[in-house]
């Protein structure tokens, strides 16, 4: 019989990790990784096995060059097998209502009610609806709220990933470590920072009951990074100052909230409502034409209303912007305000610049229809901007898609 030899790491967690780091190395997932690179490795792959995923899908990713891709995946999307249906089952509550819970938390809404792609988590949150309703307060009082929270959550979730994107994507780096290094602190926020948040949320609310109102006070002193090719859309409403001179503050605050629920509703991904500014909302997208289509869906959605509510004007513009905090700063934000100024009510005008990356995406087949109004000039903007309204283009229609004449 072998002689007992004594060891400082009897603890079985500790001879469970030694065993399944063997196995991961006898799988041929550990190769020419040593220190660090191994450490994270082993750790990665771990969280992996301990969400159910196989051997074989993991050395997939690996071959692949995503591991960490794989794993911010299960780590930032788990799957309890709930679909949409069921979520409605579960709690009890109309399929619609739950639509528009999710739609203005900005939950991905599944392409069939019958995919999986819902977690317990997702559930619960449908059940606060009962909860809400249980203390006296209607759906219309309660949109609003979730809306609030919908954008908050959002701009935490980019001000996050700008932070991490720019503290952990460091040029000179081999690819697959960066997107481990960025998976494991993904994990790390979700797992552990999403205590603080509920702690700041909670005192944040504590001070507000107390004090009836909340002081924000924001800091401009990081650096701005991330400049990226944007479209921006801004949408105000005409007449809203001088409207607030013949109706009440609550009446006026309710036309605004009406605003914000119709953007909500036409601003699906990949085009976002960043902001809502009072009576005015911005979307952006990277994608101009999928900005432009929820542009006209939400002037058409707000003009079919016959409730004598004020008429909207929109202003698209595209450029470099810059990220930041959940907001959007740069050229194409000023020039879209700029343009907004002076559209026609009711109507969408766009840039140049929108123009053209709209008809050079679909030479053959362009989308929409766009007239040439007459050249603007613009505070701080160098040069006339050439300026389009734009229609949608009618189904089974060709021939030419910018009219050429130019509109005042």
């Amino acid at each position: 019989m072998p002689p007992r030899h004594r060891t400082s790491l009897p603890i079985p967690a500790r001879i469970r990790a030694v065993m399944a780091e063997g196995d991961y190395e006898r799988a041929g997932l550990l190769d020419g990784l040593t220190g660090e690179d191994r450490r994270t490795r082993v750790s990665v792959l771990e969280s992996l096995a301990a969400d159910g995923v196989a051997i074989d899908a993991m050395r997939d990713a690996i071959d692949g060059d995503r591991l960490g891709l794989l794993l911010l995946e299960r780590t930032l999307r788990p799957e309890d097998g709930h679909s949409f249906t069921d979520v409605c089952t579960l709690t009890g509550i109309e399929p619609d209502v739950v639509r528009l819970w999710f739609q203005a938390l900005g939950r991905p809404l599944a392409p069939s009610p019958d995919d999986p792609i819902y977690t317990d988590e997702d559930v619960e949150i449908a059940q606060r609806i009962h909860r809400y309703r249980s203390l006296g307060f209607s759906d219309q009082e309660m949109m609003p709220v979730v809306r609030a929270i919908g954008r908050g959550v959002l701009n935490i979730a980019d001000a996050l990933g700008g932070l991490l994107g720019e503290a952990l994507l460091r040029p000179g780096e081999p690819e697959p470590e960066l997107a481990l290094r960025y998976a494991t602190e993904a994990r790390r926020i979700v797992e552990d920072d999403s205590l603080h948040l509920v702690h700041l949320v909670a005192a944040a609310l504590a001070d507000r009951i107390r004090s009836h109102a909340l002081a924000v006070e924001e800091s401009n002193a990081g650096r701005l990074r991330g400049a990226q090719e944007v479209t921006v859309c801004f949408a105000d409403l005409v007449g809203f100052t001088d409207l607030g001179e013949s109706v009440s503050a609550v009446e006026l605050s309710e036309v605004a909230e009406l605003l914000s629920a119709t953007a909500t509703q036409v601003a699906a991904w990949p085009v976002r409502l960043a902001k809502v500014i009072g009576d005015a909302v911005m979307l952006v997208s990277p994608d101009p034409t999928a900005l432009l289509r929820a542009t006209l869906d939400l002037v058409e959605s707000w003009s079919e209303a016959d409730d004598g509510r004020p008429a909207l004007r929109v202003g698209v513009a595209m450029g470099i912007g810059v990220p930041h905090a959940g907001d959007w700063f740069g050229p194409p934000v000023n020039l879209a305000s700029r343009v907004t100024e002076t559209a026609r009510p009711g109507h969408v005008t766009v840039t140049a610049a929108v123009h053209d990356a709209i008809v050079a995406s679909a030479p053959d087949d362009p989308p929409f229809r766009f007239r040439a109004a007459a050249p603007r000039k613009f505070k701080g903007v160098r040069g006339a901007q050439r300026l389009y309204r734009v229609q949608r283009r009618p189904s089974g229609s060709n021939g030419n898609a910018t009219l050429t004449d130019p509109v005042n």
